[in-house]
């Protein structure tokens, strides 16, 4: 009973305010596509200053609002039953295997882009592999920060 009460002391405390049931669906998605857009353009800043220029790179408005949208909507539906098939994989390497299903969805996302013509390019798998890795850093670090405590009890930013 004492779990049950911690995990939904925990959920109360420190679930973001746009993602109540009282906020609006549209709001909530717009959130978060616009925390995978900010983190899609830190990775291309990151990634082209790691490698060669022009590995990582979204041309244009319309890449840099669309690719974003379509790699939330590719990892929601890829990345269940990539985790599923590769399990053993994941078990075997504790869990880190779950940076290169980011990558392959990453990519992916890219060869989506490719058919609506969309300008966004990955050359090559590790420009894929560092990006997602950017992307989520950048995701946890700016939805962690726009929850109601985000540095502990006491402390408040929003």
């Amino acid at each position: 009973m004492l779990d049950r009460v911690v995990f939904i002391r925990y959920v109360e405390e420190t679930e973001p305010p746009w993602d109540h049931g009282d906020v609006p669906w549209i709001v909530r998605i717009a959130v978060r596509w616009g925390i995978t857009v900010v983190a899609f353009v830190v990775a291309e800043w990151f990634v082209n200053g790691v490698f060669d220029r022009d590995r990582f790179f979204l041309i244009g408005t319309e890449a840099t609002l669309l690719a974003p949208a379509i790699f939330v909507v590719v990892r929601a539906v890829l990345r269940p039953l990539l985790i599923f098939l590769t399990c053993p994989l994941q078990i075997i390497t504790l869990g880190l295997f779950i940076t290169v299903v980011n990558a392959l969805i990453l990519v992916f996302t890219e060869e989506v882009c490719d058919w609506f013509s969309i300008d966004f390019v990955i050359d090559g798998f590790w420009p894929a592999f560092v990006g997602a890795l950017v992307i989520s850093g950048v995701s946890f670090v700016i939805s962690r920060f726009l929850r109601r405590n985000p540095l502990g009890r006491g402390r408040r930013l929003l």
